[in-house]
């Protein structure tokens, strides 16, 4: 789960195997936010894509990469991450889930 994840980025090999993790706990249930589920198959995907060498411009390569942008766009509008630092330096993490919000459509859809 890439965070800032652009075209020119890929998942780290530790980033993917927090995303297996992921996607691991979803199976199992223990897993619900569908942000963090989102995010971690996109970057699956990707990797996916990257080790298997195909063509991003034809064929199925085409549908993964729209997939894996998809998944990218649910991960931003569904999942939102704030980390607080308290006096003592001790630092919070709280994630929120939006499970209501629109997905941004891409320009190609009509």
């Amino acid at each position: 789960m890439a965070d800032g994840n652009n075209d020119n980025e890929k998942p780290s090999n530790s980033e993917l195997m927090a995303s297996a993790k992921v996607i691991s706990e979803a199976v199992t249930g223990k897993e619900t936010d569908t942000g963090k589920i989102a995010g971690a198959a996109a970057d699956i995907l990707d990797a996916a894509s990257s080790y298997g060498m195909v063509d991003e411009k034809q064929g199925v390569g085409k549908y993964m990469d729209q997939a894996e942008n998809y998944l990218h766009k649910y991960e931003t509008s569904h999942t939102t991450t704030t980390t607080t630092t308290d006096d003592s330096g001790n630092k919070t993490t709280e994630t929120t889930t939006t499970t209501h919000a629109a997905v941004p459509k891409d320009d190609d859809e009509k």
